[in-house]
């Protein structure tokens, strides 16, 4: 799944070429993606200008000069693609987006998690209204999880994914955070110290920084917006090196499911 350093990329090679955009057509494919129904969505799209583009989140937001919002989710295999030569869409093709000059945005999306949401004012997506903080959001992001940690008995990486208490981490990042502070995934919220909680912040603010300045992390489906992959999967610590050397101790990183999810992590460094 695109985390917030594979939106963020993905909406700065974006950002040069859809603001001004006039949407001339519109080609709405795969309709359990959109809400609240593509018929709506094609007619109050359609002769629309694009006059922005922004991201909370893992959402990635369109401004229509009608007032109107579009929130896109890539989900799990999602894919945005610019294009000012269109070739033929692929299969799996969700939405396409055609402009004035014959450009065009495609969506497309093999595994058909991603939303597509079109609203205004106060009818946001409840995912996009619950977000909590953004991750340079030092105070708001440190209350969140201390207060995570006197209310609930789950496991530190539980409320690092949790989109309600910090807004953009997934799996990737959040292993490397924690390894990277020192913190088995599994351990108890509620036995982090305040020491622990400052250095695991510094630690996911270093992690998606990373993320960024390489542009994405591409073990999969995941390319920018104009279909480049991105090259932080060769500067991985643990994540997806099972029984590969932890690079600060040499000993075998090991793998486990914590909070329904596959994990990564040393048993030395993460006590």
């Amino acid at each position: 799944m695109p985390e917030l350093p594979e939106v963020e990329t993905i909406r700065r090679t974006l950002a040069p070429y859809l603001p001004g955009k006039v949407i001339t057509r519109v080609e709405p494919r795969l309709a359990k993606a959109f809400r609240p129904d593509p018929e709506t969505f094609l007619r109050e799209v359609t002769g629309r200008k694009i006059t922005s583009l922004a991201r909370r989140g893992k959402y990635l937001l369109l401004s229509l000069d009608n007032g109107k919002k579009i929130a896109i989710h890539l989900r799990m295999s999602g894919r945005l693609l610019y294009s000012e030569n269109p070739s033929p869409p692929p299969k799996h093709t969700t939405l396409i987006l055609h402009f004035e000059g014959g450009a065009e945005l495609l969506m497309e999306d093999p595994r058909k998690f991603g939303t597509v949401h079109l609203f205004a004012g106060k009818d946001a997506p409840p995912g996009l209204t619950a977000l909590g903080p953004e991750p340079e959001k030092k105070k708001e992001v440190l209350a969140n999880l201390r207060a995570a940690g006197e209310r609930r008995k789950v496991s530190v990486k539980a409320v690092l994914l949790d989109q309600r208490v910090l807004a953009g981490l997934g799996n990737i990042y959040t292993d490397e955070a924690l390894f990277l502070a020192g913190i088995d995934p599994s351990r108890p919220v509620n036995r982090i110290t305040p020491e622990e909680w400052e250095k695991l912040y510094t630690a996911i603010c270093q992690v998606l920084e990373e993320g960024l300045s390489h542009r994405g992390t591409s073990r999969r489906d995941y390319v920018d917006g104009k279909g480049e992959p991105g090259t932080h999967q060769d500067y991985l610590r643990v994540y997806g090196r099972r029984d590969q050397p932890c690079p600060a101790c040499g000993e075998p990183v090991a793998y486990k499911r914590v909070a329904g999810r596959g994990t990564h992590y040393c048993r030395i460094c993460q006590q």
